[in-house]
C-alpha cells in the first residue's frame, strides 16, 4: 500500500505528504500478544523500507519514523531468562484473542488449539492456567510470550520515551528529545508550512 500510494503521489510537481500508520502495533500491546506485536512490526519495518527507498532515489523526500507512545512495555528477557527466545514467535500463526475464539465451553482443547497455531506443546500447568484465568486470550499470549521470554508491564501505554528516526533533507531537526506534539511543527516547519495551533 505505501508503494502504490507513493506512485499516485509522486505525480504531484508540488510535492506530497504521506502517513503511514502500523495501528495495530498498538493493539498487540494492548493485548500482549507478542507474535502479533513482532507480526506487525515486520510489516511497518517493510513500509519504512519502500519509503527510504523512495526517498534514496528522490534525494528530496524526508522521511520520519515515529510513534505517539509505548503500548504494553514489552520487555527482552524476562522471567529470570536473559537471553530472548523469538524463534518461538515465528511458528505463531494467530493471535491470542482469535485461538481464545476456538476453545470450546468447557476448554477441553486447549492444547490442541495452542498446538494447532503455534506449535507449542503446552505443560500441564500452562494448560491449567489458562483454563482458570477469565481471560483465556490475555493467558494464551503470557505462556506464549514466556515461553519467548517477553515480559509485559502494562495491559495500556506507557510512560516509556519513544525513538524518532529521520531520513533525508534536514532530518537534522528531529534529533535530540521532543514532545510527541513538537512533531508536526518540525514537519511543517520543514515543508515550509505556516503551522498554527
Amino acid at each position: 500500500m505505501t508503494e502504490r500510494a507513493i506512485d499516485v503521489l509522486e505525480e504531484d510537481k508540488d510535492g506530497f505528504f504521506l502517513v503511514v500508520e502500523g495501528s495495530q502495533i498498538d493493539w498487540a500491546g494492548h493485548d500482549n500478544d507478542a507474535a502479533w506485536a513482532m507480526t506487525d512490526v515486520e510489516a511497518f519495518e517493510k513500509a519504512v523500507e519502500v519509503a527510504i527507498n523512495f526517498a534514496e532515489e528522490d534525494g528530496k523526500t524526508l522521511v520520519v519514523v515515529a510513534g505517539d507512545h509505548d503500548t504494553g512495555g514489552m520487555t527482552t528477557g524476562s522471567n529470570g531468562q536473559m537471553d530472548l527466545n523469538a524463534q518461538v514467535l515465528q511458528n505463531v500463526t494467530a493471535t491470542g484473542d482469535y485461538m481464545a475464539s476456538l476453545l470450546n465451553e468447557e476448554r477441553s482443547n486447549i492444547s490442541e488449539v495452542v498446538y494447532n497455531y503455534s506449535s507449542i506443546e503446552l505443560t500441564s500447568e500452562e494448560e491449567k492456567i489458562i483454563k482458570r484465568e477469565q481471560n483465556a486470550s490475555l493467558a494464551i499470549n503470557k505462556v506464549i510470550s514466556d515461553r519467548a521470554s517477553i515480559g509485559w508491564t502494562s495491559y495500556n501505554h506507557t510512560g516509556a520515551d519513544i525513538p524518532v528516526y529521520a531520513y533525508g533533507p534536514q532530518s537534522h531537526k528531529f534529533v535530540g528529545f521532543h514532545d510527541n506534539t513538537d512533531l508536526p511543527k518540525l514537519i511543517a516547519d520543514t515543508m515550509k508550512l505556516k503551522f498554527t495551533y
